[in-house]
């Protein structure tokens, strides 16, 4: 989350360390030359640290909140899930070795997802915490200059987004917002992603795979990755399912329902969707383990284009098959999930009874 925030243009959604440090020495300054007693000193209560957050948006201010709360009611343990922690090199090993002694630090990766567990004083473990995330922003902004600088060179434009919204009004807000109630979700904002330098490659994409079927479809990222989704397009580091079970790729679902079951929840009040135009062309059952779609015939050359399973999922090992058409920002509806969780119940009594009956 902290990388969201130090990347957001909007001044309001940004706080400066440095001057924060600053005005905390200002104030130790003022304290040190004050003429208070030092039983007058004792009478007065301190003050109750405090972090006000700004925003141009509800949803980004509840996405930081979750994010500090997370960091400052840790209890000593804070666990970091990103996928750019396999980018570290020996750099970024030698700056956490000479982090403070009273943190240890677990490095781990299962099921497609990397995670680094930090452990010690709570005092400490919020301090290394901090630096972790910080070294991730610093890795994720050299990936996404690299990115950038490929995308420019192969589609010869310089590499620009925009993302506009579309308004609440519209039939087409109004029909993927019935979309979305049916699985419990209140569509809050829905964004269209316009990025020529990507939409150029893709064609080229496109046309190499000899003009293949594509698929709209959806899958479901972090908040800090939807500016750079929008930028640079989809790499397999932002959304890994819970289960890598048809391959090691980039995972798509055909419909909300399917990418609620790929993605799971992990306590957040607002979900984010991207829906893409995927290139699945000739498609082959996955299998885990698969870094590549499986060879069409005796050529080892000739792959198939991507992988499925399940139940309408997708997975391709090329991010330049897929195109980011639509980013949608969604709030659960908790009544509305009770509701159609109790009803579903309802009616599965009812089938139950009726079963028992005939048998």
């Amino acid at each position: 989350m902290l990388c969201e925030v130090s990347h957001r243009k909007e001044k309001k959604s940004v706080f400066s360390l440095q001057a924060f440090e600053k005005q905390m020495v200002t104030l130790q300054q003022k304290a040190s030359h004050s003429s208070f007693t030092q039983d007058e000193s004792r009478e007065r209560k301190p003050a109750t640290p405090q972090i006000t957050l700004t925003g141009y948006s509800d949803e980004t201010i509840k996405e930081a909140e979750r994010w500090i709360s997370g960091l400052l009611n840790s209890s000593g343990t804070i666990t970091i899930r990103n996928n750019f922690i396999l980018h570290f090199g020996q750099r970024e090993f030698l700056e956490l070795s000479g982090l403070n002694k009273n943190v240890s630090i677990e490095e781990t990766f299962r099921k497609g997802h990397a995670e680094m567990n930090l452990m010690g004083t709570p005092e400490d473990t919020v301090l290394a915490g901090l630096h972790v995330e910080a070294m991730l922003c610093n890795i994720q902004k050299e990936f996404i200059k690299e990115e950038a600088s490929s995308l420019g060179l192969m589609s010869t434009k310089n590499v620009s987004f925009r993302r506009k919204r579309v308004d609440h009004s519209s039939p087409v807000f109004s029909d993927r917002y019935c979309e979305f109630k049916k699985e419990g979700l209140w569509l809050v904002k829905m964004e269209t992603v316009e990025n020529p330098s990507l939409e150029t490659v893709f064609k080229l994409k496109k046309k190499q795979l000899n003009d293949c079927t594509s698929k709209h479809m959806l899958q479901r990222i972090p908040a800090q990755f939807c500016d750079v989704v929008s930028h640079i397009g989809f790499h397999v580091e932002y959304a890994p399912p819970a289960d890598p079970a048809y391959g090691e790729g980039i995972y798509f679902a055909g419909t909300v329902a399917a990418a609620m079951k790929v993605w799971e929840k992990q306590n957040e009040e607002y979900l984010y969707f991207v829906e893409a135009e995927v290139l699945t062309g000739n498609s082959a059952p996955g299998k885990p383990g698969l870094i590549l779609p499986p060879s069409r015939g005796s050529d080892p050359f000739k792959m198939y284009d991507s992988v499925h399973g399940g139940v309408n999922v997708s997975v391709i090992f090329s991010g330049y098959q897929a195109m980011p058409k639509c980013i949608f920002t969604c709030k659960i509806n908790y009544i509305l999930s009770e509701k159609c969780l109790i009803i579903t119940r309802y009616y599965k009594e009812i089938y139950m009874n009726v079963t028992n009956t005939e048998s």
